[in-house]
C-alpha cells in the first residue's frame, strides 16, 4: 500500500522545455546573440548529453556549467562567452516557474491522501524558489537535491538518503512518479521503491518496460493512486 509520494520536479511538475526557453531568449537579448532556427533543438540535445554523463557519474553538475553553453555555441556557429551566458541563462531559470498541465492540480489531490515530497537532481535554493512561484510549496513536506545528498539519480545513493529520512515508511511503500526512465524509473526500482513514469516527451510506452505504473498525463495519476 503507497502511503508515501516523491516526485521529480523538471518535466514533471515544472515544464523545463518552456523554462530553459524562455530563460535562453531572455539571455540572448540581453547578450545581444541571435539563435537559429534550430536552437532549442540543438540545447535540448547537447543539454540531455551532458546530464546523461551525471547520471552515469561520468560529470558533475559544476563541470556541466563549465562546458554546457561552449558546446552549445560551437555547435550553432556562435561566438559569444559561454561561461558567462551560462550563469545569465541559470539566474533566468531560477526565475521560472511554468508548470506542467496539471501538476498543480495532481499535488493537491495526492497532498490530500500521501506524504508528499519531491526529488531533483539540482540546487535546493534553485528549486525552492520556483516551487514557491509555482505556489506549489504548501503541497510539499520534503525537497530533496542532488547538490545536498551529495548523490544525483540514478546513484543509489540519492535514494538511499531519501529512504533514511522518511523512516517512517517502507521501501514498497514509497512510489516515485518522474519522466526520466534512466534517473527516475530504474533508479528508484533497482532500489525498492514502486515507480511511475510520466511519459512527458510523448515517446512509444514500450520504451519502458521496468515501471509500475505508466502515465501519459498527469491527470491520469487520480486512477492509480
Amino acid at each position: 500500500m503507497i502511503k508515501a509520494v516523491l516526485i521529480d520536479i523538471d518535466n514533471t511538475l515544472l515544464d523545463f522545455h518552456k523554462c530553459s526557453r524562455e530563460a535562453m531568449c531572455l539571455a540572448a537579448e540581453e547578450y545581444g546573440i541571435e539563435f537559429p532556427e534550430n536552437y532549442f533543438e540543438i540545447f535540448t540535445k547537447i543539454n540531455n548529453s551532458l546530464w546523461e554523463k551525471i547520471e552515469k557519474g561520468e560529470l558533475d553538475r559544476q563541470g556541466l556549467f563549465k562546458i554546457r553553453w561552449i558546446r552549445i555555441f560551437e555547435a550553432m556557429g556562435i561566438e559569444a562567452d559561454g561561461i558567462a551566458f551560462e550563469e545569465t541563462f541559470r539566474e533566468n531559470i531560477k526565475q521560472s516557474a511554468i508548470p506542467v498541465d496539471g501538476a498543480t492540480e495532481m499535488l493537491r489531490y495526492l497532498s490530500e491522501k500521501y506524504y508528499v515530497g519531491v526529488a531533483s537532481n539540482s540546487e535546493f535554493a534553485q528549486q525552492e524558489k520556483r516551487l514557491r512561484k509555482a505556489e506549489m510549496l504548501p503541497f510539499i513536506k520534503n525537497i530533496f537535491t542532488s547538490e545536498e545528498i551529495g548523490f544525483a539519480k540514478p546513484s543509489q545513493g540519492f535514494f538511499e538518503a531519501c529512504k533514511k529520512d522518511l523512516p517512517q515508511f517502507e521501501k514498497e511503500e514509497i512510489v516515485l512518479i518522474g519522466d526520466s526512465i534512466t534517473a527516475d524509473i530504474e533508479g528508484a526500482k533497482k532500489f525498492g521503491f514502486k515507480t511511475c513514469w510520466f511519459n512527458f516527451a510523448k515517446v512509444p510506452e514500450a520504451k519502458c518496460e521496468t515501471a509500475d505504473y505508466i502515465v501519459n498525463k498527469l491527470s491520469e495519476i487520480k486512477n492509480i493512486l
